[in-house]
């Protein structure tokens, strides 16, 4: 395949009737996938062989190859019908969305998640799930922090309330850590693996379960989930994935900024892999950060977990392969939030799932260790 932007450094886009802009990266060198032990010990000691047969499967292509991966059996469709092929992760919602938990809408709509990642691990997938948890004592909000759409603002979160045992915080807390756990408990019964990202975008600020003041607060909250999950309800089929954000405070510096991101990290016994949700749009004008996105974020990555593998874990569309094959950073996997339309281009995504560096899900099967 020849390469596909001649100048442009950490492209996204290529001409696809839009101008783009190059910029000019110093060249990276981010750390070698051999500070990663070849033989992954889980964090849930644990965890059921099949899971464990995912983790060791990703070791064995971590640094060499990418992971094809896409956001809901909708993006699934769209990226076989674009490329003929399709990626090897799709990731569910675990939420209703519908508010408020727990009502008739949203139970439907979580069950549905639960549904389609069944089916998905049916035809020889890797199902990934995240959560976007609705602020337990809004049930009508959203997981956002202020008004999101046609739902309110929430107010602030009272963590040390919520994980003291007893309070009406915590049983709000409990409340929906059950409720969650009961529905993934019907994959656990069935074997499935799962790539479980909670809290995501952990340290980005705008989500409820971000404490901006005191970020050991959100660590704490990841550990109680933790805990909870696998030595209290059993969910050993869970691979626990970290998920920074973009940036961590305000300004330039807050995508480095790894003394304030090392206070929400849970902490290496508490994870399996570490990743970032990375939107660089200077393509689509709404004034992210692009220049150097990708190798500072893995960088960032690896500093604050140098023994995980690191995934981008949120994007726009699967970052420019040569420039990865050539350049790095090479991700475990990249997981596009969007199939097709201006941000994830049907050309784009035919492109890349024909280099050589991505692994489709058949490609992905052959040279694994699974």
């Amino acid at each position: 395949m020849k390469r596909i932007v001649a100048r442009c450094r950490h492209a996204v886009f290529v001409a696809l009737g839009a101008s783009l802009t190059c910029f000019q990266v110093p060249a990276q060198t981010p750390a070698p996938a051999e500070a990663v032990p070849e033989t992954i010990e889980p964090a849930d000691p644990q965890l059921i062989p099949e899971a464990r047969d995912v983790l060791q499967s990703l070791r064995s292509v971590y640094g060499k190859k990418v992971v094809a991966a896409i956001n809901g059996a909708d993006g699934a469709q769209a990226v076989l019908a674009a490329s003929g092929k399709e990626p090897v992760i799709v990731a569910f919602d675990l939420s209703g969305w519908n508010s408020p938990p727990w009502g008739e809408s949203y139970n439907k709509t979580a069950q549905g998640a639960i549904d389609k990642a069944k089916a998905w691990h049916e035809s020889g997938g890797i199902v990934s799930m995240q959560l976007h948890w609705i602020h337990p004592a809004n049930p009508n909000g959203s997981a956002w922090r202020g008004a999101h759409g046609r739902k309110p603002a929430s107010p602030p979160f009272e963590f040390e309330a919520a994980l003291t045992p007893g309070t009406p915080q915590n049983e709000q807390l409990m409340r929906d850590l059950k409720g969650h756990a009961d529905l993934l408990q019907q994959l656990a019964a069935a074997g499935i693996p799962v790539l479980w990202r909670p809290l995501h975008e952990i340290d980005g600020g705008w989500f409820w379960w971000t404490d901006m003041e005191r970020p050991e607060n959100t660590a704490a909250l990841w550990r109680t989930m933790f805990d909870y999950f696998v030595n209290e309800r059993g969910l050993h089929n869970l691979i626990w994935v970290y998920s920074a954000s973009l940036r961590c405070g305000k300004g330039e510096e807050g995508i480095s900024n790894i003394d304030l991101r090392k206070r929400f990290y849970p902490g290496d016994a508490y994870l399996d892999i570490a990743g970032i949700d990375v939107y660089p749009s200077e393509y689509i004008k709404i004034g992210k950060p692009q220049a150097d996105s990708y190798p500072r974020h893995f960088q960032t990555m690896q500093a604050l977990a140098p023994l995980k593998m690191i995934a981008l874990c949120e994007c726009e569309a699967v970052p420019n392969p040569d420039l990865m094959a050539s350049e790095g950073p090479i991700w475990l996997y990249c997981l596009p939030w969007w199939g097709g339309g201006k941000r994830n281009p049907e050309d784009w995504i035919k492109a890349t799932y024909a280099h050589d560096l991505l692994l489709t899900k058949e490609r992905f099967f052959a040279q694994s260790s699974r």
